[in-house]
């Protein structure tokens, strides 16, 4: 297909499919992926042991790594073809919203709102959803060390958190996935459904599943 899109972006709570779904849009498209590195976050098990500790060193982290490879974008031939990213740069600003205080929130939102306008919209963002039972099943299916401990009450957190966010999200066509009923990490149909609907022409704010 001829695509529209410069740069399409998937995200979602952690568990719903974002890599996988990435890989193989990329894969049908023949475009380049932006993957993110989250075991690469030298504060991530820190994190999970000691949250009040490592928040806010991981938040930061995270926000400087992924605005150094999204603003890599408009400095090199990368965005002369689609790109397909397994995150936003949203994702920081949700994710720091539930695990920040308020204090060290209020010093990470000066820093999110600088740099946040300094990368490139995405062109679609995919927001992939599941309920908080598919998600922690799938968290426990790929069996990851890192988040065997992750607590049900959090990944909660994170589903509100998203809803919330995109809910008022207007900055560029959304099209939003329920995995629950049609999950395109998984299975070649839904995975086909998913991309005629994305080549097709439709409203900002579209739903799937």
């Amino acid at each position: 297909m001829a695509l529209k899109h410069n740069l399409v972006c998937v995200d979602g709570v952690i568990g719903v499919g974002k890599t996988i779904l990435a890989l193989k849009l990329a894969a049908e498209w023949g475009t380049i992926t932006l993957l993110e590195e989250a075991l690469e976050n030298p504060y991530l098990d820190r994190f999970y042991d000691d949250p009040e500790t490592f928040a806010f060193p991981a938040q930061l982290h995270f926000l400087m790594a992924r605005f150094k490879e999204l603003s890599r974008l408009k400095q090199t031939s990368l965005f002369e073809r689609t790109v397909v990213a397994d995150y936003t740069i949203y994702k920081d600003w949700v994710f720091a919203s539930i695990n920040l205080p308020d204090n060290d929130f209020k010093i990470y939102e000066k820093m999110y709102a600088d740099m946040v306008g300094k990368v490139p919209e995405p062109d679609l963002v995919i927001l992939l959803q599941a309920k908080v039972d598919t998600l922690m099943r799938r968290i426990a299916k790929r069996g990851r060390d890192l988040e065997k401990g992750i607590a049900r009450e959090y990944i909660e957190s994170l589903v509100e958190a998203y809803n919330s966010f995109f809910f008022t999200y207007y900055n560029g066509p959304l099209l939003v996935v329920n995995t629950d009923n049609l999950n395109p990490s998984d299975n070649p149909d839904h995975l086909q459904r998913l991309l005629s609907e994305i080549d097709a022409t439709g409203q900002a704010r579209r739903f799937l599943g």
